[in-house]
């Protein structure tokens, strides 16, 4: 038995080796109790699944799908929300097969991510409907993508294909599915989800969340990515529960299609994002509220993104008649890296938040103000569970660092995934990291925080850092004062990042107009009011303010903004621009930039570079390896091209930083192109 399941009175799961192996114990011992219903309009339930005609569609795909490959093999699955995925991606677990869920290509949208996914995965099988096939086949008939693939069309396995299946070994250690990371940045990370990362953050899930059998959960979430799959749909056959799910579009069409479902099915737990709570306020109003009963709810959850309290407070004040109360309101912390969850707070305990002075903040130090004018709200994510195990590591020291001091979020214990698929590098560099004291491996999470009385507070991601005049800013906070300065602009819709100009960090904001904003004539107001709000609360200017069209800002399919994306085509003059401002830097003269550069001061350059945006320790540089090594993608070689342009003042084409250099190959490189443009 494994440790972690001690506290799990129910001998279904108590004994189990495998995620796998607790269904099949409640299959077999309630073969008709309905684990899934789904309402395919939000409102009106189209389909439901017991465990028995679970583990039968699963049986039928897993032995159409052991007759087209074996275990270990990666499966793609197109499919739109539903219950045939779900009984697809049980099939693979029963077969052995590696599940690969994925977003079906549209043909208004660009397919490069998904082919990106399917060459990293090698995935050679395409589990699909049959709409979703005649989709692709219209629209990416001449593609590779289509030509190439080895199809499989679910309405096509029949029910009796069941008594061809054969009993497949599954081990704890076997990989389950690879959940591709979110992150758009031409180089898609799959992360290998086992079989005990499934049973062991089930069972993390269930104590944290303090669910059981009883529970009822209500989702919209997309079922394709980690907190919709695995904290909705896997956990509810886990407890031996019912998830009753909807398309994410019907919550997006209308968030009363949720709110009503909760009080139909007297529904226990259920959540999303931050925004989605700012959602839910924005399209009911108090006489639709107040119709609403709430009170069968014991968590609303909150994460993937920051929490604000503003958004809590008034979640609850607006559905306050409906029996909504703090205690409701739940906050946690995970990712993709981690299965799903690292910490929770106590169920029945209201969130807890801290004011932090801005000043001692952006210098990484903790001071808790009550009543100072700047401070920050920060919300706590609860505290760890079982036996995974968090350290606030110095990123560049590798030390952990001292009481009152943020550092990075570095995470151990068995919810800690495999690693990448096909990337051992990568996998040795974030999932296998020790301290200068030999303590390990731990997972770098690549985000920043620090514990307060065992909470822990997440301040934002490591490399969105903005540091201005060595002072820290975070991303997420300046974005919000942005949504907040003028009506005019759409909240959640904006991004906040550094560019260089003249050797120095500053500040480029791009946000998102209100469709109701786009029939404007002037945007000087808004600008403005940017501008204004930014250099109150932060006392820094900005470099450029670009207001972008309705729905334009890069986000990924669960909804969070792409800054790096973002930045990449504020770079590349690709964004869709309505109005747009920026500093006039003729007057300004940057004495390093007329400094005449060495391959010495170039080698050095590129050394702090590396260190500062791919968080590696100098110890760890070696200038004769490649400079891909240190996680130098495409996205991050146009920062690199912007910057040591800027720096130097020559043009250093990004496709230098792409054909596997070494560092001490590119300073050679950059003094030849420094002479050519002094030549010009």
């Amino acid at each position: 038995m494994h440790s972690f399941l001690k506290n799990f009175n129910d001998p279904l799961a108590q004994k189990a080796q495998t995620y796998l192996e607790v269904i099949e114990n409640r299959a077999a011992a309630t073969p008709d109790h309905v684990v899934y219903r789904f309402l395919e309009d939000g409102i009106t339930e189209s389909d439901s699944l017991t465990y028995r005609q679970l583990t039968a569609k699963a049986k039928s795909v897993g032995a159409c799908l052991q007759q087209k490959g074996k275990k270990g093999d990666r499966l793609l699955m197109l499919f739109p929300p539903g219950l045939p995925y779900l009984a697809s991606l049980f099939g693979c677990f029963y077969s052995g097969f590696i599940a690969v869920p994925a977003y079906p290509p549209r043909k208004n949208r660009g397919i490069n991510r998904l082919l990106s996914i399917i060459e990293d995965a090698e995935a050679h099988l395409c589990l699909v409907t049959r709409q979703i096939h005649s989709d692709i086949e219209r629209n990416f008939k001449e593609d590779p993508f289509f030509t190439q693939m080895n199809w499989v069309i679910y309405e096509d396995i029949q029910p009796e294909n069941e008594q061809n299946f054969r009993p497949t070994d599954i081990e704890p250690g076997d990989v389950a599915l690879l959940q591709y990371t979110s992150g758009s940045t031409g180089q898609p990370k799959g992360v290998m989800i086992t079989q005990l990362n499934l049973l062991y953050n089930s069972e993390y899930i269930r104590q944290s969340f303090g669910l059981n059998k009883n529970s009822i959960g209500l989702n919209w979430l997309p079922v394709f990515h980690d907190m919709g799959l695995i904290g909705g749909v896997l956990q509810a056959a886990y407890l031996g529960a019912i998830n009753i799910g909807m398309p994410p579009i019907a919550f997006l069409k209308n968030p009363t299609n949720w709110l009503q479902a909760i009080q139909k099915y007297k529904a226990t737990t259920g959540g999303g994002p931050n925004f989605s709570y700012d959602y839910c306020v924005q399209k009911t109003n108090a006489e639709e509220a107040a119709q609403l009963d709430l009170s069968s709810m014991t968590v609303f959850y909150s994460g993937a993104e920051p929490i604000r309290k503003t958004t809590f407070d008034s979640f609850a004040s607006h559905f306050e008649a409906a029996q909504v109360n703090p205690r409701q309101l739940y906050s946690c912390y995970g990712m993709a890296e981690t299965t799903l969850i690292v910490t929770g707070q106590t169920p029945g305990e209201a969130p807890k938040f801290l004011n932090l002075d801005t000043e001692a903040l952006s210098k990484n130090k903790v001071v808790i103000e009550s009543h100072a004018k700047n401070t920050t709200t920060i919300a706590g994510c609860g505290h760890v569970w079982m036996e995974t195990a968090i350290k606030i590591v110095h990123p560049e020291e590798f030390s952990p660092v001292s009481a009152g001091e943020i550092g990075e979020i570095w995470v151990s214990g068995p919810t800690v995934a495999k690693g990448y698929w096909n990337k051992p590098e990568e996998t040795q560099r974030t999932f296998h990291a020790f301290t200068m004291d030999g303590s390990g491996p731990y997972l770098r999470t690549g985000d920043l925080g620090f514990f307060h009385e065992e909470e822990l507070y997440v301040t934002g991601r490591l490399k969105d850092l903005i540091i201005i005049r060595g002072a820290n800013y975070y991303p997420s906070d300046i974005e919000f004062t942005v949504q907040k300065s003028h009506e005019a602009l759409n909240e959640n819709s904006g991004a906040a990042f550094p560019v260089i100009v003249n050797n120095q960090e500053t500040l480029v904001i791009v946000q998102e107009l209100k469709r109701t904003a786009m029939r404007m004539t002037s945007y000087d107001d808004v600008i403005s009011a940017i501008r204004k709000a930014v250099s109150e609360e932060y006392e820094i200017e900005s470099h450029a303010i670009v207001l972008i069209k309705t729905g334009s800002i890069p986000m990924t399919s669960s909804g969070k903004i792409q800054r790096r994306q973002t930045r990449y085509h504020f770079l590349n003059n690709e964004l869709d621009v309505v109005a747009s401002w920026e500093r006039d830097y003729n007057e300004i003269q940057s004495e390093e930039k007329k400094q005449i550069p060495t391959e010495e001061i170039l080698r050095a350059w590129l050394v702090d570079w590396i260190i500062r945006n791919q968080q590696f320790r100098r110890e760890e540089i070696d200038l004769e390896a490649a400079v891909t090594q240190y996680g130098i993608d495409s996205l991050a070689a146009v920062t690199l091209e912007m910057e040591i342009s800027a720096r130097f003042g020559f043009a250093w084409h990004v496709s230098s930083f792409m054909m596997n250099p070494t560092i001490n190959a590119l300073a050679k490189e950059g003094m030849l192109i420094y002479w050519e443009s002094q030549k010009a």
